[in-house]
């Protein structure tokens, strides 16, 4: 087990033993850039970390990248597993996960993090999320962004499609938190719950009996259990990985199916559970003619310019205009930035793919 640090002797930052969970499902091409990832942002924290990856059925090169890698400042633990015929899915790779990490916390106040084999989190991504519990937050959910590496294999049209849809969504994130303010979790903030970045405290996960194990959307079935036992769950902006835009993934309707669907579907077809904004914003009003498509989304991102606009112009500014990185930027530690035009401010430009459900933000694709 890990030993939790002792009162008194690290910086308060440091004090909480962190586990995080990888579920690892023939993950070669992209396992050994995600763990070189963390183990850069546990030399950042500067306290325990151990890395836990559960290989589930892999016939690849992983279990390989797993028996000789070497990290310079978290440790790792790994095991090769093989699921029952009726539980091969998300659900249970990343309850087994995380259960394995839990296994090996044992103050209250550690903590339980997850994130996926083909993404690299940000280098203050531990830091960052110690931080957030630290102010009284017991879950956080971090925001993915795509590599960039990924972006240009897809190409222009493909790029300039998901830079349309994450600038629709981040409208609607800031006309979503004006509308359904939250004390512990005010804008700045994005409505994303993916399994990209789960933060957990070691306490909560054993209040909650661990991790529900549906086949699909086992991410954001773990956040509503959190959030039924009463737990505060944060959605900072600063807390970024970056996944990536893979078309062929291991989470039938996950991530990479939408991307897939977004990048082929004709110019006026129906988007995948993108809604007009007032669809958007009030789900019990949505119906199937609501649906946008590429050919109508740039008048509904207008529509979002023009709300935002009067909500700057009628009340007073909570908080300052910020800038985000979009979709075409750089995914380095250093954030890059680009101002996108809302109104007569700057809004963010939010660089996701796997974006959340318009209609209902807290559910989205495994």
């Amino acid at each position: 087990m890990i030993a939790s640090f002792k009162p008194g002797s690290s910086p308060p930052y440091a004090r909480r033993a962190v586990a995080i969970a990888i579920p690892v499902k023939n993950e070669d091409q992209y396992l050994l850039g995600c763990l070189d990832a963390l183990d850069r942002a546990a030399g950042r924290y500067g306290g325990k970390v151990v890395i836990v990856a559960m290989a589930n059925d892999c016939t690849d090169g992983t279990i390989d990248i797993l028996t000789n890698w070497r990290p310079t400042h978290a440790t790792l633990a790994w095991s090769a597993v093989s699921l029952l015929p009726g539980a091969r899915h998300a659900g249970w790779a990343r309850r087994l996960a995380l259960d394995a990490g839990a296994g090996l916390l044992t103050h209250h106040a550690d903590l339980l993090l997850s994130t996926d084999a083909d993404t690299n989190v940000s280098a203050d991504w531990i830091a960052r999320i110690v931080a957030h519990v630290d102010a009284g937050n017991d879950a956080v959910a971090g925001r993915a962004l795509t590599l960039r590496s990924d972006r240009a294999s897809l190409g222009a049209t493909a790029r300039r499609r998901l830079d349309q849809l994450g600038r629709y969504y981040t409208a609607l994130d800031y006309l979503r938190a004006r509308a359904e303010t939250e004390a512990h979790d005010p804008w700045p903030r994005h409505f994303y719950e993916g399994g990209a970045s789960i933060a957990v405290t070691h306490a909560m996960y054993r209040r909650i009996g661990g991790a529900p194990t549906p086949p699909v959307a086992e991410d954001r079935a773990l956040f509503d259990r959190i959030r039924a036992h009463g737990g505060q769950v944060r959605h900072p902006l600063d807390v970024r990985v970056f996944t990536s835009c893979r078309i062929s993934g291991r989470a039938p309707g996950g991530m990479a199916d939408a991307v897939a669907r977004w990048i082929d579907q004709p110019v006026d077809a129906p988007l995948h559970e993108t809604y007009a904004v007032t669809a958007a914003l009030d789900p019990s009003s949505a119906n199937p003619g609501d649906q946008l498509s590429f050919a109508t989304l740039p008048d509904a991102i207008r529509e979002a310019q023009t709300l935002i606009r009067l909500t700057r112009v009628f009340q007073a500014p909570e908080v300052e205009p910020i800038r985000f990185v979009p979709i075409a930027a750089n995914d380095r530690d250093a954030v890059a930035e680009r101002s996108v035009q809302f109104g007569n401010g700057v809004v963010p430009a939010f660089g996701i793919v796997g974006l959340a459900d318009p209609v209902d933000q807290h559910h989205i694709p495994a």
